[in-house]
């Protein structure tokens, strides 16, 4: 198969974003102020697991509230918000299956560490066909998205010739990482949160992964390499 996919994780396959800012919007009503999803989405969404954020979004929204304390009225928020309170994005299950049928090495770059990434495929039953999965601590990331390192890892242990692998997206961070690391295309998906976002830099934009199967993706690279 002359094709290989990459995909994020966060917002692409799983929706793990909007459970995580309706608890920091319930956090921020319990201090005082109030987080817009715009905002969020500018600031907090995209960034890799312990990258600092909180300091550019407090000075934005001009609160004086520490990241230590935000953290800790997240956590203090009553509710089912916790990490299992995701779903899978639309059309999710059926392109990963319909790319493992077909043979297409499949990987995951992601911002999340490999642990996050295990837990959730494994919730869906996934884990079978994405195998090769790259997070922040895994070896030879030194550096998340938009730095190269994460796709530029992915590549080298799927053994894909950048030029014909395609990255499914669904931020301008991550748009920029797989740009830096040569790969070939770039597919993006928005999700509630990265509608903010400017995805003009991708080749593709779909409204979610349902719009994706076999011989689109590979139109794509064979677009670039008639």
């Amino acid at each position: 198969m002359d094709l290989a996919v990459v995909f994020d994780f966060d917002g692409t396959l799983v929706d793990t974003e909007w459970p995580i800012y309706e608890r920091a919007r319930l956090a921020a009503e319990a201090l005082g102020f109030a987080i817009g999803e715009a905002d969020w989405a500018r600031f907090a969404v995209g960034r890799s697991f312990n990258e600092p954020w909180w300091e550019d979004l407090a000075a934005h929204l001009r609160v004086a509230v520490t990241a230590e304390d935000f953290a800790a009225a997240r956590a203090a928020v009553d509710g089912p918000l916790s990490r299992d309170d995701s779903e899978l994005t639309d059309g999710a299950s059926d392109v990963l299956a319909a790319l493992h049928r077909a043979g297409v090495p499949l990987a995951v770059a992601s911002g999340s560490d490999v642990e996050w990434l295990e837990h959730h495929l494994g919730r869906f039953g996934l884990t079978a066909l994405l195998p090769l999965l790259v997070g922040i601590d895994t070896p030879g990331v030194a550096a998340g998205k938009p730095a190269p390192d994460l796709y530029r890892v992915a590549l080298e242990r799927l053994g894909s010739d950048p030029a014909r692998t395609v990255a499914v997206e669904d931020t301008h961070r991550g748009i920029a990482s797989a740009r830096a690391a040569g790969v070939g295309r770039v597919v993006a998906v928005p999700s509630r949160l990265t509608t903010y976002h400017d995805l003009s830099a991708a080749d593709l934009v779909v409204p979610s992964l349902a719009a994706l199967d076999l011989a689109t993706l590979t139109d794509l690279v064979a677009d670039r390499h008639p």
